[in-house]
């Protein structure tokens, strides 16, 4: 009988010791796996932010060269004309939206951003710009104040913008890296701070 024990357990030990070695095999692929997705969705939601970021410098620069026209226009048939492509630059606003809303998404105290607040910011200059200054001449001092204030919030917004680099398109690492919050996140607080601000002045 003792030879058939000796015999039972030489069998059993490999056996255990190869499902360990698959056991540990599959648990390894699955962990690669899971950080190869988790890669893939940072890379995904990365993309997101920098296509946000680049389309709300997009619309803060098509936005300024209109509020200069506003301010230096003298007809009512110029204002017209300058109404129409503001509105068009208006609808680059939603990239402005976006980025708030995955700055909230990232950081870890999302109360600190308002994603209402953005949006309002953005239908509250689109407004107010397609109902300024309808009456011939130049503007009064009332709607070139406002106009001005305007420009000014919005020259602080690019050059907070300008803080984001968007020269790492092409670097996927970069990409990445984005989806973490980082410094970006950083600008979306200081552009509320100046929404915040400016919004009690530029509601009509």
């Amino acid at each position: 009988m003792e030879p058939q024990q000796t015999g039972k357990r030489s069998i059993a030990l490999p056996i255990t010791l190869v499902i360990l070695v698959f056991s540990l095999i599959g648990n390894v692929f699955l962990y690669s796996q899971f950080l190869q997705n988790k890669q893939e969705n940072n890379y995904v939601k990365g993309q997101k932010i920098f296509k946000a970021a680049i389309g709300s410098k997009d619309y803060v620069e098509k936005m300024l060269p209109q509020l200069d026209a506003l301010l230096q226009s003298k007809t009512l048939d110029e204002r017209y004309a300058i109404a129409f492509l503001s509105g068009q630059a208006a609808a680059s606003g939603h990239a402005l939206v976006e980025f708030t809303a995955e700055a909230a998404s990232v950081i870890a105290e999302p109360e600190k951003i308002n994603k209402e607040l953005a949006l309002a910011y953005v239908t509250d200059v689109d407004k107010g710009l397609q109902t300024i200054g309808h009456y011939d001449g130049a503007l009064n001092e009332t709607d070139a104040a406002y106009i001005q204030g305007l420009k000014s919030a919005f020259e602080t917004i690019s050059g907070i913008l300008s803080g984001f680099n968007t020269n790492i398109g092409e670097s996927r690492i970069a990409i990445i890296r984005l989806s973490s919050g980082l410094e970006w996140a950083r600008l979306v607080e200081q552009m509320q701070a100046v929404m915040k601000e400016k919004s009690a002045e530029i509601s009509k």
